[in-house]
């Protein structure tokens, strides 16, 4: 949901009108691990029940956090148009206990990970599996409905998906069904927000090369068993972290030989909107989900649904699978 950026402390700023009760606004990066006491002695001092951010996004973890804050003491959310509340920042929006946003003001996109983090390809896929999780749960936790995860995995880090009106009250992002109360903007102290980082074309390009190849390899396991056994037998390692157990390349053969000959006509379909992809010491891992079907004529014998897919492929002049493992959803 969100994209990592060099955080700059959050600020704490009520703003309080003639006769209206004062609100708080939450401005800047969420940094990570960035101690959140300011908030709560801000909230104490200004008496403030509603928050309103100012934020391209920052930390997920700290995010959350506040989010989790701000449903404890039982304050609500308010986005407005004026204002940006993008990336993890939307996080941080979902813990009020009533939620009010303007069309256009709420900006989701996929997680991005740092390349040159120096953390192993290992540890990033580790990393994004947990966070993602981590998401799911929260979302849950909020009373929001999880499908706003497939929304975010739609656009990618140089990228930014707004909500729309209609699109917040189905996902539940919103929860009052009225216009946002009038805000003077002129009274809310703004400072400008770092541009964003920008996109390693190179990276960009490897990203792409690394889907397109998974993608391919998944639509030719629909081919005849000879043909879709020949791309396994290319495109697979010598030995390859299969299903969570290291297996030799003849025993994936074997396997797969199995199934494709149990299932004559096959066919798969990827969902372009679940595909994620991860790049870091020259590995990648493409993950997402695919329609299946499957017939045995013979058997008479048909079955279809919905798998989880996640491929860790070793780049290099000949591309090769290190690690497969999927779940059949339904």
């Amino acid at each position: 949901m969100a994209a990592t950026c060099q955080a700059v402390a959050l600020d704490y700023t009520p703003v309080s009108s003639p006769g209206e009760q004062p609100f708080l606004v939450v401005s800047g990066e969420f940094g990570v691990n960035e101690s959140l006491t300011g908030f709560s002695d801000a909230v104490v001092r200004s008496g403030a029940r509603v928050i309103v951010f100012n934020s391209p996004g920052g930390s997920v973890g700290t995010a959350i956090q506040l989010g989790r804050m701000i449903r404890a003491a039982g304050l609500d959310t308010l986005q407005i148009r004026q204002l940006q509340c993008a990336s993890a920042c939307s996080l941080a929006f979902l813990g009020g206990v009533r939620r009010v946003a303007e069309t256009g003001s709420i900006g989701v996109h996929r997680s991005s990970f740092d390349i040159n983090s120096g953390m192993s390809a290992d540890e990033a896929v580790a990393q994004i599996q947990a966070g993602t999780a981590q998401v799911m749960g929260y979302m849950t936790e909020m009373g929001v409905d999880p499908k706003l995860m497939q929304v975010a995995l739609s656009y990618d880090r140089s990228d930014m998906r707004y909500l729309s009106a209609s699109e917040m009250s189905d996902l539940r992002v919103t929860n009052v069904a009225v216009s946002p109360p009038p805000v003077d903007t002129s009274q809310i102290p703004t400072r400008p927000n770092p541009a964003p980082a920008p996109v390693d074309a190179n990276a960009k390009q490897l990203e792409n090369a690394a889907v397109a190849f998974i993608k391919g390899l998944i639509q030719h396991h629909g081919d005849n068993a000879a043909l879709a056994l020949a791309q396994v037998q290319a495109s697979y390692a010598p030995t390859v972290e299969y299903y969570g157990k290291w297996t030799d390349l003849s025993s994936i053969i074997q396997d797969k030989r199995t199934y494709f000959l149990r299932w004559p006509e096959r066919g798969y379909s990827v969902r372009d909107s679940s595909v994620m992809v991860t790049c870091a010491n020259d590995q990648c891992m493409v993950s997402g989900i695919y329609d299946w079907v499957v017939r045995s004529l013979p058997r008479h014998k048909q079955a279809k649904g919905v798998a989880n897919f996640s491929y860790t492929i070793s780049i290099g002049p000949n591309p090769k699978i290190i690690a497969e493992t999927g779940k059949v959803q339904r």
